[in-house]
């Protein structure tokens, strides 16, 4: 059986020699990993039309066979092109720091803000502190790679950073709160080193590996033997990792690291990262499938391949603890209000449940009415007797015609009245109770502006004297109130 999805998302990582691609599909309560491709390619730029045209020719060939155009399209690009920087702000309110985030910025970036696409993570902290880390990208790089994509009928809705999307990979099922940790990117050119104190990041470097040797082992399982190579690997990755640690300002010499984690890596993922923890001397991991993921994936989806698109994928399917995105408002042309879709599911439920309710309460209602008109009526054939006068008959018809009346009096059709006030009651207002007596109708709730609602009310032809029942009560949801009119048209 064909499964159905609420929702899609296309997570593109890009490095200098590989592109990696994964589908997501979403369900209520897991996302499905519909396809993955591992693709490696030339640096790409303008100069080289070859190595455009592969990469073109190759990521058409995966939308078209797993018909993967969706409105959600997460795109990194190589990290060489990112400049990060993070730093404390000292702020009253978390309102001023976006007032001041502008010098900041131009205090931190030698490029002036113009010249730049930027997003930034803010994390409170306490006595009126602010952590931000920043990543920026040149205009003229990132609307290379933007157009690109648009060759192939791609509006990209979030462009986001490597280094993020690892990180929420991360953080989806690490509880642990480590002082001191390091997270490495292993790609098949570069090595990102990135140092988190408290689970913030506090500084990351992007490495260029010029080695070949390093590359041949990353894309072929069958170069693992070569143990010289791999040992080689491994020393400049820990050489790597103390030249980060030192330039981290906020890292002195009576801190020591907690833990590695190792994303990426390809074939070597899983020997580096056993080599690494007997050269460091401290445990190494390697973030894990996330448990929201479905664990039934495409035969050639691999983490130490895929996990940063994996990242980037589900961006748009979840919610994040980094949710940041290079790309301005003016150039994101598939921005749409995202929507909770439990939330939305339960409302339509309780609606339904509401209406549910409310027919079989009728129901009931008519079968008393019914059941009270023939007890009524077999009263009245026995004092009826034989009719003899037509102006006898009259009088009990007469009769008859006033007990229905009664009858209509206390029981008013209730259906109209609710449907009335569903299409005049405001958005800002939520009835919580709804209370019929006799011809009276009285309502509790809450409002943004209850002053408003008496005229609203009143001005309905199915509704008078309406009046508040007691005062308005002030609360931190709104105004709450009760409300009494009298159930029929205005007089006049």
């Amino acid at each position: 059986m064909k499964k159905f999805y609420l929702e899609k998302s296309l997570g593109i990582d890009i490095r200098e020699n590989s592109v990696c691609l994964t589908l997501l599909g979403k369900t209520l309560y897991r996302l499905d990993v519909l396809a993955s491709k591992y693709i490696p390619i030339e640096p790409l730029s303008k100069e080289n039309e070859k190595a455009e045209s592969l990469f073109l020719e190759k990521v058409n060939a995966f939308m078209i066979e797993h018909n993967a155009w969706t409105e959600n399209v997460v795109v990194s690009i190589p990290r060489s092109n990112i400049t990060f920087q993070s730093f404390k702000l000292p702020s009253p309110d978390r309102e001023s720091v976006d007032s001041m985030m502008a010098f900041e910025l131009e205090r931190h970036f030698s490029s002036s803000l113009d010249n730049l696409y930027y997003s930034n993570h803010i994390t409170t902290k306490k006595d009126n502190q602010y952590h931000i880390a920043c990543a920026a990208i040149k205009k003229e790089t990132a609307n290379y790679y933007l157009s690109l994509l648009k060759k192939l009928n791609l509006n990209v809705s979030i462009l986001d950073v490597s280094i993020f999307a690892n990180l929420n990979i991360l953080w989806l099922n690490d509880k642990n709160q480590e002082s001191l940790s390091v997270l490495v990117d292993l790609s098949s050119n570069d090595i990102e080193i990135s140092i988190l104190i408290q689970r913030e990041l506090e500084f990351s470097r992007n490495i260029p590996i010029v080695d070949p040797m390093y590359r041949d082992i990353f894309l072929n399982i069958e170069k693992q033997t070569n143990q010289i190579n791999i040992e080689t690997i491994t020393e400049t990755l820990v050489e790597e990792i103390k030249n980060a640690l030192s330039s981290c300002r906020n890292i002195d010499n009576s801190k020591t690291v907690d833990a590695v984690f190792v994303s990426g890596g390809g074939h070597l993922a899983p020997k580096i990262t056993a080599m690494l923890e007997s050269a460091a001397g401290v445990q190494v991991f390697r973030p894990q499938l996330p448990s929201v993921i479905n664990s039934e994936l495409p035969k050639n989806y691999s983490t130490a391949f895929m996990g940063t698109s994996l990242g980037l994928a589900m961006r748009e399917t979840k919610q994040n603890i980094i949710e940041t995105n290079l790309l301005p408002d003016n150039l994101n042309t598939t921005k749409k209000k995202k929507i909770n879709v439990k939330n939305s599911v339960g409302l339509a439920l309780a609606t339904i449940l509401f209406l549910f309710g409310f027919m079989i309460n009728q129901s009931i209602q008519n079968k008393i009415i019914l059941t009270s008109l023939d007890k009524q009526l077999d009263e009245i054939k026995v004092h009826m007797g034989p009719l003899e006068k037509v102006d006898l008959e009259y009088n009990e018809l007469q009769k008859y015609t006033n007990t229905l009346n009664r009858i209509d009096e206390q029981n008013p059709t209730k259906l109209p009245l609710l449907l009335e006030l569903s299409q005049i009651i405001p958005k800002d207002t939520w009835l919580k109770k709804i209370k019929f007596e006799n011809k009276n109708i009285k309502l509790n709730g809450v409002s943004i502006n209850a002053s408003q609602l008496i005229p609203i009310i009143e001005n309905s032809n199915h509704f008078r004297d309406t009046h508040f029942v007691g005062t308005i009560i002030t609360e931190s949801i709104g105004e709450k109130f009760t409300i009494n009119a009298a159930i029929g048209g205005n007089s006049g």
